[in-house]
């Protein structure tokens, strides 16, 4: 699905096309990597494979705008608006 959507986002779109289509394409990533994650911890459990923990910086607001926007069109087509704040405060990069 993502290939596909790679080639979706080389074609001509509107903005609101261009911007559901990097949504399904984000939605497809991170489905994949839970799906990775999920065979991972099955092999973990069976002894098959290291449990390696790694800390890695992330910047929160991306995240939750991230997350925001992933629902948004769900509460949408019920007829709310979504919407998160963040306090201001240093951005890292």
């Amino acid at each position: 699905m993502t290939g596909m959507t790679g080639l979706l986002l080389d074609t001509t779109l509107d903005a609101d096309q261009r911007r559901f289509v990097g949504t399904v394409r984000v939605s497809a990533d991170n489905l994949l990597t839970i799906i990775h994650d999920i065979l991972d911890f099955s092999k973990i459990e069976a002894g098959k494979l290291k449990l390696e923990l790694e800390v890695v910086d992330f910047d929160i607001r991306c995240t939750i705008d991230d997350a925001v926007g992933l629902l948004a069109a769900k509460a949408q087509d019920k007829g709310l608006e979504l919407s998160c704040r963040t306090s201001a405060g240093p951005r890292r990069s």
